[in-house]
């Protein structure tokens, strides 16, 4: 299990909502760039999509991707 990529992932999603948005729709598909094993894509695919988006949208606009696009 590699906590560093599990980390990339759940950090990507923070601040990309394009992201986070394909890994709550189909986070396997969303993550078939990264090596990950079967238990964390199973642990992504239960992630709390709702706190996700609450956590997301309470960073700073200007560490999300989508700074100046009018959305986090």
């Amino acid at each position: 299990m590699s906590q560093e990529v599990v980390q990339q992932v759940i950090g990507r999603a923070i601040t990309d909502a394009e992201f986070r948005q394909q890994l709550i729709t189909n986070a396997r598909a969303a993550c078939a760039d990264y090596e990950l094993s079967e238990e964390e894509l199973t642990a992504l695919e239960a992630l709390d999509h709702e706190g996700l988006k609450a956590f997301a949208g309470q960073l700073d606009a200007r560490l999300s991707k989508s700074a100046g696009r009018g959305f986090i």
